[in-house]
């Protein structure tokens, strides 16, 4: 259907149409003038509608504007508190990407010429084949009668079908970005890298750190020499126990700086946050993932989920939750409760600008419909 400009006078007709309550007082009419009308309702209609998929949309009996721009203030907030934590993560990432890579290259790995090791701060240098990884990874994940989500890895081409890791294209892909990115650090988007360039005439990768971004820092992950990347694991304490493989570990790393760079950019962009699904799935061993999630049953029992106890872990896992799980990993206890009750006071904010049904849908979408703030703190 074309969509075409209309006044706010109009879209308060349509509105009404649809069963929003708007009074002639003209304080819900200004949020139409005040707010962009596609962020405002287009972005936090679903939990006001009755009839999501038909058309007209119909909105829940006596719904106010007020109630939607109280859900999108619930979103930006959640988008603060969220991106504060991501953007230490980033930093750290980076750091230890540039410090496995040297550490391992420099002084574990002893099959390179010296002068090679001379040059490896250049890009020239460190940006060659032979310091990544190029060979194609598999991996299928399953989702079994537990609940439980595991992922099988090879390096030979299965016949069914599995995910692929193409990492010859991600690493050509890599090269071209870095090299579009410092040819537009020259063209004075950063005064300070153009200076380090024309001066030396190249660009180290701790100095490169600083322009890529969260995406591009997560593919280079993938591209690491096993050695690198199990180094990056143990200095980010990412230590499963009981132990899994290290090719399991590998991949759930991966995963995470994946899912941490999707939300990065969402919240960077002020994009919706509050119900955006990740379809990244982290496998059940790693980090205790399988436990913090609701209806854990212990594989090998006699204790099978039932759909609707399977449905609430798999929604968890497409949900918010997955981003706090990965976020509590890097915490203590004294940051995990006081991110916990920062999160728990927007909500309680929330809860007090909508009926209790909308606000049980807000939840229901945010797949946290559990006692995820007990979970997530259980040791």
């Amino acid at each position: 259907m074309e969509k075409y400009f209309s006044l706010p006078s109009e879209k308060v007709k349509i509105l009404r149409s649809r069963g929003i309550n708007i009074p002639n007082d003209g304080v819900q009419k200004d949020l139409l003038s005040k707010r962009n009308y596609y962020n405002l309702v287009n972005g936090y209609k679903d939990p006001f509608l009755i009839n999501r998929k038909g058309s007209p949309e119909i909105y829940r009996p006596s719904t106010q504007l007020q109630e939607l721009e109280s859900l999108l203030k619930f979103d930006s907030n959640l988008r603060l508190l969220f991106l504060r934590e991501i953007l230490k993560l980033e930093e750290i990432f980076k750091n230890q990407v540039v410090q496995s890579f040297y550490t391992y290259h420099l002084y574990q790995n002893n099959q390179h010429s010296k002068e090679e090791i001379k040059n490896l701060h250049r890009d020239s240098e460190y940006l060659r084949r032979k310091y990544y990884d190029l060979t194609p990874l598999y991996t299928e994940h399953s989702n079994d009668s537990f609940g439980v989500i595991s992922t099988k890895i090879t390096t030979t081409r299965p016949q069914n079908r599995f995910t692929t890791w193409d990492r010859q294209s991600t690493y050509d892909k890599y090269i071209a970005t870095v090299y579009q990115t410092l040819g537009q650090q020259r063209k004075n988007k950063n005064k300070s890298i153009k200076a380090y360039l024309e001066q030396h005439g190249y660009m180290p990768m701790w100095v490169l750190m600083n322009v890529l971004t969260f995406g591009n820092v997560s593919h280079l992950f993938t591209l690491q020499k096993k050695e690198v990347q199990l180094n990056i694991i143990r200095e980010m304490n990412l230590i499963t126990l009981p132990s899994i493989s290290n090719e399991t570990a590998i991949v759930n790393t991966s995963r995470i700086i994946q899912i941490l760079s999707i939300y990065r950019n969402i919240c960077a962009h002020n994009e919706r946050f509050y119900n955006t699904e990740i379809k990244v799935p982290i496998d059940d061993c790693f980090m205790g993932f399988g436990k913090k999630l609701p209806n854990y049953v212990e594989p090998g029992g006699r204790i099978r989920l039932n759909q609707a106890q399977r449905n609430k872990r798999l929604n968890a896992r497409k949900g918010i939750y997955v981003l706090i799980f990965i976020i509590s990993l890097f915490m203590d206890k004294k940051e995990l409760d006081g991110f916990v009750n920062e999160i728990l006071n927007e909500f309680k904010i929330l809860k007090k600008s909508l009926d209790n049904d909308t606000y049980n849908e807000v939840v229901r979408l945010m797949g946290l419909k559990f006692d995820w703030y007990k979970l997530i703190k259980n040791n």
